[in-house]
């Protein structure tokens, strides 16, 4: 099985990943992009194993944060440049990190994970937990299945409860969760006759990865952290949702083809343009909201099974991280400059 799940890039461009599958060495680990050198950091886990992972993101101190998938679970946090590893374990009584986790950091300094019933908030300097649990969770169709996290400039954690076409809000000002229940998809609808109408409303909705026809399906979130905009990964519509997150007022936006891309993940540069991996087609898609037009880059690795798609910026250029679930491995593009380009044109010559 694969060792990498999540996967950023630092400030000094090594790269780093997640493992959320069985082994002995990595709960996390480090590429030095400049050798290849791979050093594992190991939490430990049941049975001898290392401590599973799964989500990750790198704070605007530089500080990597991940998901503990062990116990109670809780967050880890390294510092790259001491490798200092510390562990915050949520306490007795409150929901444990969770759900297919999630991390995130808003525009107050906190630090944000998906949890099995909803979202937890975790401060650093207090090294406080808050819990948000969603609003609507067990109906009369079945419960929620909470997939991905994302938090806004203004503090609020955003979470997916996927199987049930629901995004859940959480609002440290007032302490309060609320629920943004996502438009059915009406080319569906109108496709039911009424006998299925009748049989979906009584029948137990499905998980996940058995959605109804009209769900979006929304999975992993990413919000812009210089605007109040959420975007949803609508991984069975095969589109973005925009969701305003003042007026949450909700917008869909259509990938190049919704029936083979489905996305994954959503990304949000600093220049306010969606990045997401659209799965299982070896491709990454960046939507420009400015004059609404997809770019699509074909991945050098065919069969990756791309997860997860984050965006460092360091020095005013980017680097875009793509870990491969199924092939083991990560890519990271660059782009160049004309400069560059020339630069590369004549050391050829």
């Amino acid at each position: 099985g694969s060792t990498v799940h999540d996967s950023w890039v630092d400030g000094d461009s090594n790269i780093w990943f997640t493992s959320n599958v069985p082994n002995r060495v990595a709960s996390i680990a480090r590429i030095d992009s400049k050798t290849g050198a791979i050093k594992n950091f190991r939490l430990p886990g049941p049975g001898g194993f290392a401590g599973p992972t799964h989500g990750m993101t790198i704070d605007p101190k530089g500080l990597v944060w991940f998901n503990v998938n062990t116990g109670k679970g809780g967050l880890g946090r390294i510092d790259p440049k001491t490798e200092k590893i510390d562990v915050f374990t949520p306490p007795e009584g409150m929901m444990p990190t969770g759900g297919a986790t999630t991390v995130d950091f808003d525009g107050k300094g906190k630090i944000w994970s998906s949890a099995p019933e909803g979202g937890l908030m975790f401060d650093p300097a207090t090294e406080k937990y808050t819990e948000f649990k969603s609003p609507t969770f067990k109906t009369d169709n079945g419960n929620g299945v909470t997939y991905g996290m994302a938090a806004d400039r203004d503090g609020k954690g955003w979470w997916a409860q996927m199987a049930l076409d629901i995004i859940g809000v959480g609002d440290p000002a007032t302490g309060q969760s609320s629920d943004v229940k996502l438009v059915p998809i009406k080319s569906e609808l109108d496709l039911l006759t009424d006998a299925d109408k009748k049989f979906y409303d009584k029948a137990v909705a499905p998980d996940f990865n058995s959605p109804w026809p009209w769900q979006h399906g929304p999975r992993r979130l990413g919000t812009d952290k210089n605007a109040d905009i959420l975007y949803v990964a609508a991984s069975w519509g095969g589109h973005l949702v925009r969701i305003d997150t003042k007026t949450k007022a909700q917008t869909t936006i259509p990938l190049p083809n919704p029936k083979a891309n489905l996305p994954y993940h959503v990304h949000v540069d600093s220049k306010g343009a969606a990045w997401t991996n659209m799965w299982m087609t070896d491709q990454v898609a960046r939507y420009n909201p400015a004059d609404g037009k997809w770019t699509l880059f074909d991945l050098p690795t065919r069969g990756g099974e791309v997860r997860y798609v984050s965006v460092q910026e360091a020095g005013g250029k980017q680097q875009v991280a793509l870990p491969y679930f199924r092939a083991n491995k990560v890519a990271v593009m660059h782009f160049r400059s004309e400069a560059d380009l020339a630069a590369a044109k004549a050391a050829a010559q």
